[in-house]
């Protein structure tokens, strides 16, 4: 290159502008900062302010949606916002992406023909070669609760608080039949209003829309290198979608982009580290990602914005079922004897001390809620019931145990999540049919 084209060049790179502001807090700011990105044609830093936006704003606003729809398309995701617009058409929301040119690629796909006609079309069935679902044509009535409360019992806050019942018992959210398929994993995104389900042997996700009934494939392992499907979770702050998976002898933690089903990356373990296998995930309150391996008896994380795993902590030679982190740093390891406590500042592994006559065993999946554990727990007799664990003020010791629902009739336990102070889990019905149920927590 001659020097002068060099010198040139130079001065170019200096006198672009500064890289804008992307941080946002209120979504009204990050909707106005996400429009002056798009005046500028800087559709990259579009795209990212207007998904905050939805994340931040009002559930299921059209206007946030179709905003974050036009800045998919324009910064180069059409496949998303085609996802996007459909939704909307489901709402019964009217956009003007048929005529309007920021909208020209996702004309440009094949499956725009089929959103232009989804409005007069029964689209309760889909059977995309992948993943095939059917929703019930209406959707289900809640169960009754019971009209009055178990007593319970007043203690003094030394003694352990042991409850047999909830306030709220469990109602049912969603029942879909489907082709047989084995569960695993389960998650709720509170923005787009979508159960996320994974079909382990199939190596699939699918999509159950709440709203709308309608069951659809997200993403499978053509597209995504999934082996089979352990455990699921939504990083609610950054709205990614996190899957761990294995296929002997590897096993891997998958980053999806939540929308679309669309892969953002995998993240296998370098040889040094033996043999693994991934059998939990779950996002921290800083959006690091905490994976469970049960093979080699470790916790490892994937702090936000690293590009490789790292290990967290060797734990005790015990099966080890799942992961749930606080708010704080602390992440608690569910094993068929117990429950441990991990810090993560200190590498510290220590058993959660249970008090007495309170029982923390036989837990299969487990997350964090307000100061306090929910999970799903195998009984004596094999079954499985639904259980909240109260914790003292540190975080270290058991003092009891609620009981949210008696009776699981689930076929996978993992298949459970906390959305927006509920507990979702799915449970199998009759005739083939798969029910989301509900629990509201106190």
């Amino acid at each position: 290159m001659p020097p002068f084209c060099l010198t040139l060049l130079v001065v170019s790179l200096h006198l672009q502008d500064p890289a804008p502001r992307i941080d946002c807090r209120a979504w009204q700011e990050c909707r106005q900062l996400a429009l002056d990105a798009a005046g500028r044609q800087d559709y990259e830093v579009f795209h990212d302010l207007a998904w905050r936006a939805v994340q931040t704003g009002p559930k299921n606003d059209p206007a946030l949606m179709e905003l974050l729809a036009r800045a998919q398309s324009l910064s180069g995701r059409p496949g998303d916002a085609l996802v996007m617009l459909q939704r909307l058409a489901q709402m019964g929301v009217r956009t003007d992406a048929a005529t309007n040119e920021d909208f020209r690629r996702v004309r440009a796909l094949p499956g725009w023909a089929e959103l232009e006609g989804s409005s007069r079309k029964d689209s309760s069935v889909r059977d995309d070669g992948n993943f095939r679902l059917k929703a019930e044509a209406t959707p289900s009535k809640p169960e009754a609760t019971p009209s009055k409360p178990e007593a319970t019992t007043s203690l003094k806050p030394t003694e352990a608080r042991a409850t047999a019942s909830s306030t709220t018992g469990p109602s049912e959210s969603l029942r879909f039949t489907t082709l047989p398929f084995t569960p695993a994993g389960l998650a709720y995104d509170a923005v787009s209003r979508r159960f996320i389900v994974g079909d382990r042997d199939a190596r699939k996700l699918a999509v159950v829309d709440e709203f709308s009934q309608h069951v659809a494939n997200l993403a499978g392992a053509q597209s995504t290198g999934f082996g089979q499907i352990a455990a699921l979770e939504i990083d609610p702050r950054l709205g990614n979608l996190w899957v761990v998976s294995a296929d002997d002898p590897q096993t891997r933690l998958h980053k999806l982009q939540l929308v679309s089903g669309r892969s953002l990356g995998s993240y296998e373990l370098p040889e040094r580290f033996g043999a693994a296998r991934f059998v939990d995930v779950a996002a921290t309150g800083g959006s690091a990602i905490v994976v469970l391996d049960t093979v080699g008896h470790r916790l490892f994380q994937l702090p936000a914005k690293a590009q490789a795993l790292e290990l967290a902590a060797m734990l005790p030679d015990q099966h080890t079922t799942s992961v749930a982190p606080d708010a704080d740093g602390t992440v608690y390891v569910a094993h068929d004897g117990g429950i441990l406590v991990v810090d993560l500042a200190s590498h510290a592994v220590t058993p959660l001390k249970t008090a007495t006559g309170v029982d923390v065993t036989g837990i299969t999946r487990l997350r964090w809620h307000k100061g306090s554990l929910v999970g799903v727990q195998q009984t004596a007799k094999g079954s499985f019931q639904a259980v909240r664990i109260l914790l003292n003020r540190s975080g270290r010791t058991a003092t009891g145990v609620q009981l949210l629902d008696a009776s699981l009739a689930t076929t996978d336990p993992t298949a459970a999540t906390i959305s927006g102070g509920v507990l979702y889990y799915l449970a199998a019905g009759d005739g083939g049919a798969m029910i989301v149920r509900r629990v509201t927590l106190q």
